[in-house]
């Protein structure tokens, strides 16, 4: 059986009819669907483009692997290097700090032994640099200050000075040179491509370069080869290095003109052969790559990965704008917010040319559509009769070649007309709206057919449903497909083969552009349990609940369903008369999963949407229905909710109404999942696993022996996460954190804590009284507090984890201050260890043999690395704990920065490695098991992966300014002042202690 998945968010929401050129026809859009509505498993979370859900169970098929099951073994190198720090570290004993370069993090205890070894590619390159290798790195200010496009194009013209001809640049900030120059001042006079001379009377840049640092490059790898620590290289002195050497490999494909470059380390060529794909609606994917320099045991090392991004369809602005209109509807609003900041190429005056005869493209931004409002600060303003008017309605003054004021050809010239007006220009669309190429202040219009969009655009906009599918068809591939565009068409875009970058040469870097092989191994599934005495073996990760019965099973309140319906668009359900059958099947299937349920409350209510003359709106009809349901004297404690479509903003208030303001358990069902009878067992089998789990229960368990010190019980195991605004969010949004929390030995149960902070704010403000929360609810329910505290921190990057130990573990400790007695602290609890999962890497592993791939070539489940890509100095590992049946998997990755209970070395029974790495590693992946609505090991560890649905249950609530969309035909900016207030996060307390966002 196959669990019931997150569905995806999509975009869309409710357009309107504005005027203009929508003519009245506004649509409505169907929006993204709400989550948990889809059924594509959560096995294979995060992957590499989708592949959702565990293997079958059918013998694999011949399988393709990236060199034909030809490979170099592991560097025995580096494998030495890693068995010599251990054995020196084991020598040192109590002294072992003596052997670590950063005392504010745990020194890996051991490598681990458990599990089958295999070897496998990996994602990564060798890089050398010249020996003796130093580099000198500069500063760059810029007065007055630039920004974006601009500042890259004055880093275009400084390093054309002479002197700093052989430099290295990321085009905002840094120089990198191989021979140090004198600080020095200079001015740039600044010139747009392709033009000879600076424009008359343009003001000049001052550009100031200072030495910032010696970098020692090769003493740097030196170290690293080495098992002494040396306090000259810090952490943050190999930050800089490492930094250096990324500005280095990254300068030629952003210096590239036919290269796009995103976040700084991803690179999309899009010249003569673009490898991408139509999304539909003007949108595009390309596929690029991401690089980035690492540091590995005694080597530095290239990350290459594939990468995938949206761009705008390049070429006519008219087609775009057509394009858009035929995916979405003439809707105004949405159109600008979809054009917004697109540049072109104006094609309404002659073609200028340099000197060499080069054309000199006139480069403009697109600011908004013709406005009433444009320019209302001017003598003369412009007229405008609408928002987003055409060419016939709009009106400005011409100005004369010597004077401010109207010419004598009539006062008022319309910008462009269906007759040639001072430009000459002729009008075939005059439908189509005015472009603001100017400012509000001071706008400049032009009419769509003569724009260009340029290439290379990536968009920000979030993509439709059928966009979302269509991305993840295209970046959904075989591994060994990847794996082969790694390694040729990669060094190509990214500028790392010797004949293309001769720079990197100059520089005395070398890069083997073979991927390199790490050992592995491979983790042996738990035997999962059941009720009484049966249990299920794992098979590629996944198993079936064949009559068995949930581990503890709850007792469903009493209960009714609500059919939503659409006028005027009758769906399967009602085609069928389904209702009662779809009712009557769930009730018996929670059954036969072990729950004691009640007849539901019939017939239950129904409530139809978009009917014609309604006075109210959807989510006023939601609320109200679900009111009334409220108002029932059986108090009613659960609604299962029929839902239409996968429309999120009915999902989101659904869920609102339910979780915030009724306290009313709802569990979604959609129309064409629950209406085929085919696959109707199944699916509900899926519901039958978040209602147990909603109302206290327990679906599956581990033996005690397989969860080490959890399993004694005195261990509480916490998930944090933060969710932040998204590109289209308000300027209000803010984020949301959330903390899970264990309840008790088995695992079955983490209720949540939310709480809404600063915008854009990684780490946890209000952590203190969040997880002191979560200790009370532990000894409400155990009688005592925990001793051991283990904490999986979701979503923190790399070069947070200072800032999470130095902020958000202090918090921890101020909790337990106010929770534990001096007993306890005399005894030395509770011991805490947490440990950061990161999803957002880009390290892939690539099986070597076919032998030791699954079904889809892909590394088989279980599998964890903890060398040959990992540094000796730290404790981390990357574990794939998953099967997914398409697309490149991605394993997660832990990294120990607090460790107060494993290495320490007075574990007790029932720990049976004497080896820390082995124990974490094993408890890590064993737990993945335990994902209450799956029935298959899943990607991330529990902990994290609930504290990741808890903050996406929050976005829920908060739709309205993490994902605004106009529903009156007025346009909301990014600047609308919507506040957002704790008690929008407020679980109702009925629903509080439980997993209401399972």
């Amino acid at each position: 059986m196959s669990n019931q998945s997150r569905g995806g968010r999509g975009a869309g929401g409710r357009g309107s009819s504005d005027g203009g050129w929508a003519r009245g026809d506004g649509q409505r859009g169907r929006g993204g669907s709400g989550r948990g509505l889809g059924n594509r498993g959560d096995g294979a979370r995060g992957d590499d483009g989708g592949g959702r859900g565990g293997s079958r169970f059918q013998a694999a098929p011949h399988v393709e692997v990236f060199g034909g099951g030809h490979f170099p073994l592991p560097d025995p190198r580096i494998t030495k290097l890693e068995d010599d720090f251990m054995r020196e570290k084991s020598a040192l004993g109590a002294n072992v700090a003596k052997l670590s370069v950063n005392e504010d993090f745990p020194t890996r205890p051991a490598y681990g032994t458990r599990g089958k070894p295999i070897t496998l590619w990996a994602n990564y390159f060798n890089l050398e640099p010249a020996k003796n290798l130093v580099l000198y790195r500069y500063h760059v200010s810029v007065l007055p200050e630039a920004k974006g496009r601009k500042l890259k194009r004055i880093f275009d013209l400084l390093i054309q000075e002479p002197s700093l001809a052989r430099s290295a640049t990321d085009f905002k900030t840094f120089l990198i040179l191989r021979n140090k120059v004198e600080e020095i001042e200079v001015d740039v006079a600044y010139r747009s491509e392709f033009e000879d001379d600076p424009q008359p009377n343009t003001r000049p840049y001052r550009v100031k370069i200072q030495i910032t640092g010696q970098i020692e490059v090769a003493a740097l790898l030196n170290y690293f080869k080495t098992t002494e620590a040396d306090p000259n290289f810090s952490p943050l002195t190999q930050h800089q290095i490492l930094q250096t050497l990324n500005v280095l490999l990254g300068h030629c494909p952003q210096a590239n003109p036919a290269t796009s470059t995103i976040s700084g380390n991803k690179h999309f060529s899009f010249g003569v052969k673009p490898v991408g794909v139509d999304l539909g609606g003007g949108l595009a994917a390309l596929r690029g790559y991401f690089r980035s320099v690492r540091l590995g045991t005694g080597r530095m090392l290239v990350n290459i990965n594939v990468s995938h991004a949206v761009f705008f369809q390049p070429g006519s602005l008219l087609d775009l704008i057509l394009t858009f209109a035929n995916a979405y509807g003439k809707n105004s609003w949405q159109l600008e917010k979809f054009l917004k900041k697109i540049r072109v190429e104006t094609t309404h005056l002659p073609v200028k040319k340099n000197k060499a005869g080069q054309k000199i493209p006139r480069i403009k931004t697109i600011i908004a559509l013709a406005n009433t409002n444009d320019g209302s600060m001017l003598s003369h303003p412009p007229q405008v009769s609408k928002f987003a008017a055409g060419p016939k309605d709009v009106q400005f003054w011409l100005d004369s070649p010597s004077r401010k004021t109207p010419t004598t050809l009539g006062a008022k010239k319309g910008g462009a007309s269906t007759k040639p007006t001072n430009h000459n220009l002729t009008i075939k669309s005059p439908e189509i709206p005015v472009l603001n190429i100017g400012n509000k202040e001071n706008p400049m219009y032009i009419p769509a057919e003569y724009c260009q969009v340029l290439p290379g655009q990536a968009s920000m906009k979030k993509l439709s449903p059928d966009q979302t599918a269509a991305m993840i068809r295209f970046a959904c591939r075989k591994p060994f497909l990847n794996a082969q565009s790694i390694t040729s068409d990669g060094p190509q875009v990214l500028g790392l083969l010797p004949d293309s970058n001769p720079l990197l040469t100059s520089f005395g870097i070398s890069i083997d552009l073979a991927m390199i092989t790490v050992p592995g191994r491979v983790l042996s599934s738990p035997v999962v349990k059941y009720q009484g005495t049966a249990t299920e073996n794992p098979r590629n990760g996944s198993w079936n609940m064949r009559a068995v019965k949930f581990t503890s099973s709850a007792t469903v309140p009493a209960w009714t369903y609500l059919w939503v319906k659409r006028a005027g668009r009758p769906g399967l359900v009602e085609k069928n008369k389904l209702v009662k059958t779809i009712v009557t099947s769930c009730r018996d299937k929670m059954r036969d999963c072990g729950l004691a349920v009640p007849e539901p409350i019939a017939p239950g209510p129904s409530v139809e949407l978009d009917a014609a003359g309604a006075t109210q709106t959807n989510d006023q009809l939601i609320e109200s229905i679900m009111r009334s349901i409220s108002a029932h004297p059986a108090k009613i404690g659960m609604i299962f909710v029929l839902l239409p479509d996968m429309d999120a903003a009915v999902y989101n208030r659904v869920k609102y109404v339910g979780d915030i303001l009724l306290g009313i358990h709802t569990v979604c069902s959609l129309d064409i999942k629950a209406a085929k009878e085919g696959g109707r067992d199944q699916y509900l089998t899926n519901i039958a696993l978040k209602v147990n789990c909603k109302l206290l229960g327990v679906n599956q368990s581990l033996d005690v022996s397989k969860l080490g010190i959890i399993g004694e019980g005195k261990t509480m195991v916490v998930g944090i996460d933060v969710t932040h605004p998204s590109p289209g969010s308000l300027s209000t949004a803010p984020s949301v954190a959330a903390v899970v929390a264990s309840t008790d030995k088995s695992l079955g149960q983490f209720p949540c804590e939310l709480s809404i902070q600063k915008g854009r704010e990684e780490m946890v403000t209000d952590l203190s009284a969040m997880f002191k929360s979560r200790l009370d609810l532990w000894r409400a329910r155990n009688k005592s507090l925990p001793e051991n505290i283990l904490v999986y921190r979701d979503g923190v990057s790399e070069g947070q984890y200072q800032v999470l130990k130095d902020t958000e573990i202090p918090s921890l400790r101020t909790a337990c201050d106010l929770a534990y007695t001096s007993d306890h602290r005399k005894k030395g609890f509770p011991k805490i260890s947490v440990i950061v999962v990161g999803k957002r890497h880009h390290t892939r592993f690539y099986a070597t043999r076919e032998s030791e791939a699954d079904r889809s070539a892909n590394p088989l489940n279980g599998t964890v690395v903890d060398r040959g890509v990992t540094s000796m100095w730290n404790w981390d590992f990357f574990l794939q704990a998953h099967t997914c049946l398409q697309g490149t998997v991605k394993p997660a990755h832990y990294y120990v920065v607090l460790d107060e209970i494993f290495g320490k070395g007075d574990l007790k029974k029932p720990h049976p490695f004497p080896n820390a790495a082995d124990t974490l590693e094993e408890l890590t992946h064993n737990i993945c098991y335990l994902f209450a609505r799956a029935t298959k090991a899943v990607s991330i560890c529990p902990p994290a992966y609930y504290a990741d649905l808890a903050c996406e249950r929050a976005r829920c609530y908060l739709s309205g300014v993490f994902d605004p969309v106009s529903s009156s035909g007025s346009s909301v900016t990014s600047g609308s002042q919507v506040i957002v207030k704790a008690a929008d996060v407020k679980i109702h307390q009925r629903l509080q202690n439980s997993m209401f966002y399972i």
